[in-house]
């Protein structure tokens, strides 16, 4: 069951991150608040897993705020763009707990915040790959691109980017 992110509190979006990710790549809660804060009025663009044995379970999240491909992203920053001036979706995190993966959760997560960017009319979707997770984005169309130094994300970071291929409004 997927559902907007602001309904879960820092502290559970914490200790998913924490289990998810090496430490320096652990961020401080003010910038995660700041984050779900970002996005278009009455259009979440951060959203929730939640299985349906375990409703009151964070068992993983997807972090996505509004961007400007010009701009470079820095990790445990809250730089953020206004929804107007964006010409992407940036994805930012997506994390699942150790426990649930290979139930599909990621892919989930990726598919309901692209949809969500595409309703919004952005072009493109952008992230920055770490942990050598950059093979894993490709499957959802990403690849690497020109873009900004993406290195306060860590030495193995690759800057992604897509252009949105799901039905646009008209």
């Amino acid at each position: 069951m997927l559902r907007p992110l602001q309904q879960w509190s820092i502290d559970a979006i914490l200790a998913v991150q924490e289990k998810a990710y090496a430490p320096f790549l652990v961020e401080q809660a003010h910038v995660l608040q700041g984050k779900l804060d970002a996005g278009p009025p009455g259009h979440p663009l951060s959203w929730a897993a939640a299985l349906a044995d375990a409703p009151n379970e964070l068992c993983g999240y997807a972090i996505a705020v509004p961007w400007s491909s010009k701009q470079v992203p820095m990790w445990n920053h809250t730089r953020l763009v206004s929804p107007q001036q964006a010409d992407c979706l940036y994805v930012h995190d997506i994390a699942v707990a150790p426990r649930h993966h290979g139930s599909g959760l990621a892919n989930r997560l990726m598919q309901q915040v692209l949809n969500q960017g595409a309703s919004c009319d952005w072009p493109q979707a952008a992230l920055v790959a770490v942990q050598g997770a950059d093979n894993y984005w490709r499957r959802f169309g990403f690849a690497p691109a020109p873009g900004p130094d993406v290195g306060s994300f860590g030495p193995d970071a690759v800057w992604m980017m897509r252009a949105y291929l799901p039905a646009r409004k008209p």
